[in-house]
Protein backbone atom coordinates (compact mmCIF):
# COMPACT_ATOMS: atom_id res chain seq x y z
CA UNK A 1 0.00 0.00 0.00
CA UNK A 2 1.27 3.38 -0.79
CA UNK A 3 2.42 5.64 2.24
CA UNK A 4 0.07 7.13 4.05
CA UNK A 5 0.21 10.86 3.94
CA UNK A 6 -1.53 14.08 5.40
CA UNK A 7 -3.06 16.37 2.58
CA UNK A 8 -1.74 19.94 2.97
CA UNK A 9 -5.39 21.60 2.33
CA UNK A 10 -9.00 20.81 1.72
CA UNK A 11 -8.71 21.25 -2.30
CA UNK A 12 -5.60 18.33 -2.24
CA UNK A 13 -7.64 16.24 -0.17
CA UNK A 14 -10.59 16.54 -2.13
CA UNK A 15 -8.20 15.85 -5.28
CA UNK A 16 -7.12 12.86 -4.01
CA UNK A 17 -10.53 11.47 -2.77
CA UNK A 18 -11.80 12.14 -6.21
CA UNK A 19 -8.72 10.43 -7.84
CA UNK A 20 -9.05 7.46 -5.89
CA UNK A 21 -12.91 6.46 -6.16
CA UNK A 22 -11.84 7.21 -10.24
CA UNK A 23 -9.43 4.10 -9.82
CA UNK A 24 -12.07 2.51 -8.06
CA UNK A 25 -13.94 2.36 -10.53
CA UNK A 26 -11.95 0.87 -12.82
CA UNK A 27 -11.69 -2.06 -11.01
CA UNK A 28 -12.31 -5.60 -12.16
CA UNK A 29 -15.37 -7.56 -10.01
CA UNK A 30 -16.24 -4.43 -8.29
CA UNK A 31 -19.95 -4.60 -6.47
CA UNK A 32 -22.72 -2.63 -7.69
CA UNK A 33 -23.26 -1.19 -4.60
CA UNK A 34 -19.71 0.00 -3.97
CA UNK A 35 -19.89 1.27 -8.00
CA UNK A 36 -22.81 3.04 -6.89
CA UNK A 37 -21.18 4.58 -3.68
CA UNK A 38 -18.36 5.53 -5.69
CA UNK A 39 -20.14 7.13 -9.01
CA UNK A 40 -22.50 9.09 -5.45
CA UNK A 41 -19.55 10.46 -4.04
CA UNK A 42 -17.96 11.85 -7.49
CA UNK A 43 -21.33 13.42 -8.41
CA UNK A 44 -21.70 15.15 -5.01
CA UNK A 45 -17.73 16.08 -4.85
CA UNK A 46 -19.05 18.55 -8.07
CA UNK A 47 -21.79 19.85 -6.54
CA UNK A 48 -20.52 20.53 -2.88
CA UNK A 49 -19.18 23.30 -0.56
CA UNK A 50 -15.73 22.46 1.31
CA UNK A 51 -14.92 23.65 4.80
CA UNK A 52 -11.59 23.58 5.63
CA UNK A 53 -11.88 23.90 9.48
CA UNK A 54 -9.39 25.52 11.76
CA UNK A 55 -7.83 23.48 14.46
CA UNK A 56 -9.13 26.11 17.13
CA UNK A 57 -13.00 25.87 15.57
CA UNK A 58 -12.84 22.11 15.45
CA UNK A 59 -11.71 21.73 19.22
CA UNK A 60 -14.78 23.95 20.17
CA UNK A 61 -16.88 21.82 17.82
CA UNK A 62 -15.71 18.88 20.26
CA UNK A 63 -16.81 20.62 23.26
CA UNK A 64 -20.33 21.28 21.35
CA UNK A 65 -20.89 17.83 21.19
CA UNK A 66 -20.40 17.58 24.71
CA UNK A 67 -22.58 20.06 25.46
CA UNK A 68 -25.26 19.08 22.73
CA UNK A 69 -25.42 15.38 23.10
CA UNK A 70 -22.87 13.15 25.43
CA UNK A 71 -24.82 11.03 27.98
CA UNK A 72 -27.91 11.28 26.25
CA UNK A 73 -29.99 8.14 24.76
CA UNK A 74 -29.06 7.77 20.95
CA UNK A 75 -33.00 7.10 20.56
CA UNK A 76 -34.14 9.96 22.23
CA UNK A 77 -31.80 13.15 20.88
CA UNK A 78 -33.89 15.36 19.19
CA UNK A 79 -31.02 17.65 16.97
CA UNK A 80 -32.49 21.83 16.83
CA UNK A 81 -32.43 23.42 13.26
CA UNK A 82 -28.77 24.89 14.19
CA UNK A 83 -27.67 21.06 13.41
CA UNK A 84 -28.48 22.07 9.37
CA UNK A 85 -25.95 21.96 6.69
CA UNK A 86 -24.58 24.91 5.59
CA UNK A 87 -24.79 23.97 1.90
CA UNK A 88 -27.14 20.66 0.19
CA UNK A 89 -23.83 19.17 0.21
CA UNK A 90 -20.93 19.88 2.15
CA UNK A 91 -17.33 18.61 2.86
CA UNK A 92 -15.89 18.82 6.74
CA UNK A 93 -11.87 18.60 7.11
CA UNK A 94 -9.33 19.60 9.78
CA UNK A 95 -5.94 18.92 9.46
CA UNK A 96 -5.28 15.86 11.61
CA UNK A 97 -8.18 14.81 11.38
CA UNK A 98 -8.52 10.51 10.75
CA UNK A 99 -9.41 7.46 11.26
CA UNK A 100 -8.01 4.01 12.54
CA UNK A 101 -9.68 0.36 11.95
CA UNK A 102 -9.38 -2.03 14.46
CA UNK A 103 -8.02 -4.47 12.34
CA UNK A 104 -5.02 -1.90 10.97
CA UNK A 105 -2.37 -0.35 12.81
CA UNK A 106 -2.31 3.27 10.65
CA UNK A 107 -4.88 6.08 11.04
CA UNK A 108 -6.05 7.03 7.57
CA UNK A 109 -6.72 10.66 6.58
CA UNK A 110 -10.47 11.21 6.09
CA UNK A 111 -13.13 14.22 5.84
CA UNK A 112 -16.98 14.22 6.24
CA UNK A 113 -19.60 14.45 3.34
CA UNK A 114 -23.18 15.20 4.46
CA UNK A 115 -25.92 15.67 1.81
CA UNK A 116 -29.47 17.22 3.04
CA UNK A 117 -31.73 14.45 1.19
CA UNK A 118 -34.70 16.84 2.20
CA UNK A 119 -37.55 14.66 3.91
CA UNK A 120 -34.80 11.67 4.42
CA UNK A 121 -32.97 13.98 6.21
CA UNK A 122 -29.25 14.53 6.54
CA UNK A 123 -26.69 11.71 5.33
CA UNK A 124 -23.08 11.38 6.56
CA UNK A 125 -19.84 9.53 4.98
CA UNK A 126 -16.64 8.75 5.77
CA UNK A 127 -14.36 9.52 2.63
CA UNK A 128 -10.61 9.34 2.41
CA UNK A 129 -8.26 8.80 -0.81
CA UNK A 130 -7.57 5.22 0.92
CA UNK A 131 -10.48 3.80 1.50
CA UNK A 132 -14.10 3.90 0.14
CA UNK A 133 -16.48 5.69 1.24
CA UNK A 134 -18.65 4.75 4.65
CA UNK A 135 -22.23 5.37 5.17
CA UNK A 136 -21.87 6.41 9.10
CA UNK A 137 -25.88 7.18 9.84
CA UNK A 138 -28.00 10.04 8.94
CA UNK A 139 -30.67 12.58 11.29
CA UNK A 140 -33.30 14.56 10.93
CA UNK A 141 -34.13 18.04 12.24
CA UNK A 142 -36.50 18.68 14.81
CA UNK A 143 -37.58 14.85 15.79
CA UNK A 144 -37.42 13.06 18.73
CA UNK A 145 -35.29 9.83 17.98
CA UNK A 146 -34.67 11.17 14.75
CA UNK A 147 -30.96 9.97 14.68
CA UNK A 148 -30.63 7.03 13.01
CA UNK A 149 -27.60 4.48 11.54
CA UNK A 150 -27.10 1.49 9.31
CA UNK A 151 -28.77 -1.28 10.91
CA UNK A 152 -25.60 -4.09 10.52
CA UNK A 153 -22.74 -4.18 12.46
CA UNK A 154 -21.46 -4.43 16.03
CA UNK A 155 -22.40 -2.47 19.10
CA UNK A 156 -19.19 -0.76 18.56
CA UNK A 157 -19.51 -0.01 15.38
CA UNK A 158 -22.91 1.69 15.64
CA UNK A 159 -21.33 3.63 18.51
CA UNK A 160 -18.79 4.62 16.19
CA UNK A 161 -20.75 5.56 13.43
CA UNK A 162 -23.19 7.61 15.97
CA UNK A 163 -20.60 9.85 17.24
CA UNK A 164 -19.16 10.49 13.53
CA UNK A 165 -22.72 11.70 12.77
CA UNK A 166 -23.66 13.86 15.68
CA UNK A 167 -19.89 15.45 15.25
CA UNK A 168 -20.96 16.37 11.56
CA UNK A 169 -24.00 17.77 13.72
CA UNK A 170 -22.69 19.49 16.74
CA UNK A 171 -20.11 20.85 14.01
CA UNK A 172 -23.11 22.53 12.01
CA UNK A 173 -24.37 23.89 14.80
CA UNK A 174 -21.20 25.68 15.68
CA UNK A 175 -21.13 26.95 12.04
CA UNK A 176 -24.74 27.83 12.05
CA UNK A 177 -24.50 30.75 15.22
CA UNK A 178 -24.56 34.17 13.72
CA UNK A 179 -21.21 35.80 14.65
CA UNK A 180 -18.69 33.41 15.39
CA UNK A 181 -16.88 32.65 12.02
CA UNK A 182 -15.46 34.06 9.37
CA UNK A 183 -14.91 32.52 5.67
CA UNK A 184 -12.05 32.91 3.53
CA UNK A 185 -11.15 31.61 0.65
CA UNK A 186 -9.04 28.35 0.96
CA UNK A 187 -5.58 28.08 -1.03
CA UNK A 188 -3.86 30.31 -4.04
CA UNK A 189 -6.41 31.43 -6.88
CA UNK A 190 -4.38 29.27 -9.25
CA UNK A 191 -4.71 26.21 -6.97
CA UNK A 192 -8.47 26.89 -7.12
CA UNK A 193 -8.27 27.15 -10.69
CA UNK A 194 -6.15 23.84 -11.37
CA UNK A 195 -8.97 22.09 -9.28
CA UNK A 196 -11.79 23.16 -10.84
CA UNK A 197 -9.93 22.27 -14.54
CA UNK A 198 -9.08 18.71 -13.14
CA UNK A 199 -12.40 18.14 -11.02
CA UNK A 200 -15.23 20.41 -12.10
CA UNK A 201 -15.77 21.58 -8.83
CA UNK A 202 -18.57 24.67 -8.28
CA UNK A 203 -16.09 28.00 -8.33
CA UNK A 204 -17.10 29.44 -5.28
CA UNK A 205 -16.82 25.54 -3.19
CA UNK A 206 -13.55 26.54 -1.29
CA UNK A 207 -13.90 28.20 2.50
CA UNK A 208 -11.59 28.26 5.40
CA UNK A 209 -13.28 28.70 8.34
CA UNK A 210 -11.49 30.47 11.69
CA UNK A 211 -12.52 32.25 14.28
CA UNK A 212 -14.24 35.92 13.77
CA UNK A 213 -12.11 37.37 16.58
CA UNK A 214 -8.55 38.33 15.49
CA UNK A 215 -5.24 38.26 18.21
CA UNK A 216 -5.37 42.11 18.66
CA UNK A 217 -9.02 41.84 19.04
CA UNK A 218 -8.50 39.16 21.65
CA UNK A 219 -6.12 40.71 23.57
CA UNK A 220 -7.98 44.15 23.85
CA UNK A 221 -11.16 42.21 24.83
CA UNK A 222 -9.39 40.30 27.68
CA UNK A 223 -7.35 43.48 29.25
CA UNK A 224 -10.75 45.95 28.78
CA UNK A 225 -13.87 44.14 28.98
CA UNK A 226 -13.71 40.56 30.33
CA UNK A 227 -17.42 39.88 30.68
CA UNK A 228 -17.31 39.89 27.12
CA UNK A 229 -14.27 36.70 27.01
CA UNK A 230 -16.42 34.53 28.55
CA UNK A 231 -16.65 31.24 26.88
CA UNK A 232 -19.68 29.86 24.55
CA UNK A 233 -22.41 28.37 27.07
CA UNK A 234 -26.16 27.76 27.03
CA UNK A 235 -28.51 28.99 28.77
CA UNK A 236 -31.51 27.36 29.43
CA UNK A 237 -34.83 28.34 28.75
CA UNK A 238 -36.55 29.59 32.18
CA UNK A 239 -39.61 32.42 33.63
CA UNK A 240 -38.53 35.74 34.54
CA UNK A 241 -41.15 38.43 36.20
CA UNK A 242 -43.15 39.97 33.74
CA UNK A 243 -45.73 42.35 33.86
CA UNK A 244 -49.64 41.64 32.61
CA UNK A 245 -49.66 41.99 28.81
CA UNK A 246 -46.37 41.73 28.11
CA UNK A 247 -45.40 38.89 25.16
CA UNK A 248 -44.81 35.52 25.67
CA UNK A 249 -46.64 35.86 29.36
CA UNK A 250 -48.48 33.57 31.81
CA UNK A 251 -50.05 34.21 35.13
CA UNK A 252 -48.81 31.10 37.21
CA UNK A 253 -49.88 29.69 40.41
CA UNK A 254 -48.57 32.56 43.19
CA UNK A 255 -50.87 35.19 40.41
CA UNK A 256 -48.25 36.78 39.51
CA UNK A 257 -47.12 37.08 35.76
CA UNK A 258 -43.67 35.84 34.06
CA UNK A 259 -42.37 35.31 30.94
CA UNK A 260 -40.87 32.25 29.26
CA UNK A 261 -37.20 33.16 27.96
CA UNK A 262 -35.78 30.94 25.41
CA UNK A 263 -32.71 29.20 25.67
CA UNK A 264 -29.83 30.73 23.98
CA UNK A 265 -25.91 30.72 23.38
CA UNK A 266 -24.10 33.09 25.28
CA UNK A 267 -19.85 33.93 24.80
CA UNK A 268 -17.69 32.86 22.03
CA UNK A 269 -16.25 30.03 21.88
CA UNK A 270 -12.62 31.83 20.51
CA UNK A 271 -12.67 31.74 25.11
CA UNK A 272 -13.42 27.98 25.16
CA UNK A 273 -17.07 25.86 25.38
CA UNK A 274 -18.50 24.95 28.64
CA UNK A 275 -20.14 22.06 29.62
CA UNK A 276 -23.42 22.60 31.17
CA UNK A 277 -24.30 20.68 34.29
CA UNK A 278 -26.98 18.80 32.33
CA UNK A 279 -24.57 17.85 29.51
CA UNK A 280 -24.81 14.01 28.21
CA UNK A 281 -22.53 11.54 27.51
CA UNK A 282 -23.32 8.71 24.68
CA UNK A 283 -25.86 6.73 26.46
CA UNK A 284 -27.62 3.00 24.06
CA UNK A 285 -26.10 2.23 21.03
CA UNK A 286 -28.14 2.97 18.05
Amino acid sequence: MTAIREPTSIIEMAERIRQAQEHLLTRKGLSEENRALAEGILAALQECDFYEISEEVTKASDGMFETLFSGRDTDKITLDKDCRLPSPICAFWSKGTNVRFHEREERFPMMYLAQDDGAEGIFVFLVSPYFGGLMQGGYQLEVEGGLVGPPDGDEEGKQSRAVHTLTVAAMCSLLNQPGFTKRDSVGSRQERRAAIRSGGYATDAWHKVTWNIGEAVKAKLQSDDPVRCMPLHYTRGHWRKAQEGWVNTSQRKDGHWYQWIEGFWSGHPAFGVKKSYHAPKMGKSL
